[in-house]
């Protein structure tokens, strides 16, 4: 019977474990071709990149907001100096009128050259004297001034400002006057109210006290007062009460 014979696997010499020195030619292909290949380099961002690429919207609307400001600044800047140059007179046309006060100082005018223009043509121009009734420290003085004659209201209305004048009110205007049979309405300024309460009790009732007065020596049948604030009539209360008619004691 053969007998069998086990073989021993041979090892390797160590010249065939050595790689081979030349390496395939795929491989060979593939370095060259890495070799040409352009180096990429990578480039980072930094904080400047990110600030110079800011949002479209967000830099339009900075430069909107910019713009806003600065058209803001130049109109309330243009306005203050031409409010300015108003003040002094430089830029103001003559007889030009935009408040309260630049329409009085228009009437007294017109008045003041109507009379002149009529004294000139030789007309006679007609007065009235009225005596007038105002406070003067603490107590009531009496003063006797002439006043072109005009409608009973006009020459009301004359009286009372002159009045409000010589107490040392606030100048003012009134801003209506009414009739009803002995009833005279004096539509008062909202600085009126504020007026008798800054001169105290006393000096504002004698100031009331005159103006009662010299509607009834001068305007008859005039014997009492209702007054009107700002068109509305006056709230009640206070040291001195608006709301409420005014008229001289009956002498007994």
């Amino acid at each position: 019977m053969p007998t069998v014979r086990r073989v021993s696997p041979r090892s390797a010499s160590p010249e065939e474990k050595e790689p081979p020195k030349n390496p395939p030619l795929r491989r060979r292909q593939a370095a060259q071709a890495q070799a040409r290949r352009p180096v990429q380099r990578t480039r980072t961002r930094t904080d400047s990149d990110e600030k110079r690429s800011a949002p479209l919207l967000l830099r339009i609307l900075s430069w909107l907001g910019i713009i806003l400001l600065c058209f803001v600044l130049g109109y309330l800047g243009t306005s203050w100096f031409m409010d300015f140059l108003n003040r002094k007179l430089l830029l103001k046309p003559e007889n030009r009128i935009e408040t309260q006060e630049d329409f009085t100082e228009f009437q007294e005018a017109e008045n003041e050259r109507n009379i002149q223009e009529t004294s000139r043509n030789g007309a006679d121009v007609q007065q009235i004297s009225l005596n007038l009734y105002h406070v003067k420290g603490d107590t009531l003085a009496e003063t006797r001034k002439n006043f072109v004659s005009r409608t009973k209201e006009d020459n009301i209305r004359d009286a009372v400002e002159e009045i409000l004048s010589l107490s040392g009110a606030p100048k003012m205007k009134l801003l209506h006057v009414f009739r009803n049979d002995e009833t005279a309405f004096l539509d008062m300024p909202g600085q009126f109210a504020s007026a008798i309460s800054s001169m105290g009790k006393r000096k504002s009732l004698l100031l009331l006290t005159g103006l009662v007065r010299t509607l009834q020596e001068n305007f008859s049948p005039i014997t009492q007062i209702r007054f009107l604030i700002d068109s509305q009539p006056p709230k009640s209360g206070g040291e001195v009460n608006l709301a409420a008619p005014w008229k001289m004691p009956k002498k007994s």
